[in-house]
């Protein structure tokens, strides 16, 4: 395996990508984070396609390690965060697309301006409604996030949608959201104000212009996204099919060594195959 490192430039913003590239591989996947996430969510998903496809990870401008190379005057808009998506694709011509979390909002939003070298997405952890366990958990985040109480935004998050990570995850989540800088946090305040706003009214033409292929995977224990309340995308994209992940929550891979075996299996029989 090789590591290439290097920053793109897409309109006003600076991007740090990371490729995986193995010898006689010829196709690629773009992964797109969650919201506040960077390309450390996605360690679990490089080990069970490694040597399968070569990797695309990025981190959004305001955000790990792409955050020193942009100054942040405003936060960032759910359509910019499109476009940068969009010039990437542009530049690496992946095949597959991989979304985790809100970042299916964005992924299904490029897939819908129909970017000619992708065949097929895998979609996790994403719902068309917000839950009532996701409402409450948003309004408790912008309570703290406008309080500026950083550290107990990091114990909720692992109290809630990371509550079925393993200690040492949580640590490491704990760890990085309380040390986010102003400006991430008031991206995080705009991101959570996009995100309870949301109407699935909004989105149903962009869902409608998707043309490729998408798996829909949730886990079974999932109160925030869940995999009820993605079906009704089937009634607007042609081909999309659906999958829970048993004994998982919303972070599926990172949560355990079963949920890990069986999204690989969901990779190279439905994704790849």
């Amino acid at each position: 395996m090789r590591r290439e490192v290097e920053v793109v430039s897409v309109g006003e913003w600076n991007v740090h990508v990371e490729r995986y590239l193995f010898s006689g591989v010829s196709e690629s996947a773009i992964f797109v984070n969650g919201a506040l996430s960077t390309t450390q969510a996605f360690r679990n998903t490089i080990k069970n396609l490694k040597g399968k496809v070569n990797m695309i990870l990025f981190d959004l401008p305001f955000i790990g390690k792409s955050r020193q190379y942009n100054a942040i005057s405003r936060p960032m808009s759910k359509t910019e965060e499109v476009m940068v998506l969009q010039g990437l694709m542009d530049r690496y011509q992946p095949s597959y697309l991989l979304s985790v979390s809100w970042g299916g909002l964005a992924a299904l939003m490029a897939l819908a301006n129909k970017p000619p070298s992708v065949r097929k997405a895998l979609i996790a952890s994403f719902s068309t409604r917000i839950t009532p366990e996701m409402h409450r958990y948003i309004e408790r985040a912008k309570v703290l996030l406008d309080e500026g109480r950083n550290h107990e935004v990091a114990t909720l998050l692992n109290d809630e949608v990371g509550k079925y990570l393993p200690g040492l995850l949580k640590r490491i989540n704990h760890e990085h959201i309380k040390s986010l800088d102003d400006e991430t946090y008031r991206q995080a305040r705009f991101h959570i104000g996009q995100v309870s706003s949301l109407s699935f009214d909004d989105y149903v033409d962009v869902f409608k212009d998707v043309e490729v292929p998408v798996l829909f995977v949730n886990g079974d224990w999932d109160e925030y996204t869940s995999k009820e309340d993605v079906r009704c995308i089937g009634n607007y994209i042609d081909e999309c099919e659906f999958f829970v992940v048993p004994e998982a929550g919303h972070f599926l891979d990172m949560e355990s060594k079963s949920a890990s075996r069986h999204m690989s299996e969901i990779f190279d029989r439905h994704l790849l195959a």
